[in-house]
């Protein structure tokens, strides 16, 4: 099952010590739901997971062009930074864009209020829908499926009335949900052909393309 922290309410912690550290280093940094900070790697990239910060921060000393950035907004302005002695409290629950983009590389599929979810960036995944849509499942089904069985990440900003979610999804092994996906929609579709809701002897060119593929026909 995967771990999901609706950024609404979830407040990261981060050590002070190493929150300063970071900060008086100059370089670019991520920081992750948990409160871990992580550095990029030596070409420039991040692990492969999913980080409520990506970036550069601001500076508390200033240099000769800018002036020193207060804690609060530290991370820009869209971040909330608090001092609470050992460690630092970040709130970014209205950074939702600024998390997006920093995810850009590295999550699996987007939810996005009011349209959903419009693909999955791993292509045999994605593909996967491009045949069980023929018969109705789609992305949505699929996912929900994937973020009961698999280990991963959903970062999120669920609001409760009126109801509204927005959620980036970071799968750990993505070779095993390929394997769970597939599963999934073999097992939906002899339960559709058991029950007689799909009649295999009167499909379309579409559908009966999608039934071999799977390994129905």
């Amino acid at each position: 099952m995967m771990k999901q922290y609706n950024l609404l309410n979830h407040i990261v912690k981060v050590d002070k010590k190493s929150f300063l550290d970071a900060l008086n280093s100059g370089r670019r940094i991520a920081i992750t739901p948990e409160g871990e900070i992580v550095e990029e790697n030596e070409n420039g990239t991040l692990p492969p997971q999913l980080y409520i910060y990506a970036g550069k921060p601001g500076s508390l000393t200033g240099n000769g062009v800018g002036r020193p950035t207060p804690l609060s907004k530290i991370l820009g302005e869209n971040y909330e930074v608090r001092d609470e002695g050992e460690r630092v409290a970040i709130s970014a629950d209205k950074a939702w864009e600024r998390i997006v983009e920093a995810n850009l590389p590295r999550f699996h599929y987007l939810d996005v209020a009011g349209e959903g979810i419009g693909e999955f960036s791993d292509k045999e995944l994605d593909n996967l829908i491009w045949y069980s849509c023929e018969f109705g499942i789609n992305y949505r089904e699929v996912a929900e499926h994937l973020e009961k069985s698999v280990d991963g990440t959903v970062l999120c900003i669920e609001h409760l009335e009126p109801y509204r979610f927005n959620g980036c999804v970071y799968i750990d092994d993505i070779e095993k949900a390929r394997r769970v996906a597939f599963d999934f929609i073999v097992s939906e579709l002899k339960r559709r052909i058991d029950e007689g809701a799909i009649d295999t002897e009167d499909l379309e060119d579409e559908e009966e393309e999608a039934l071999r593929f799977f390994g129905l026909l």
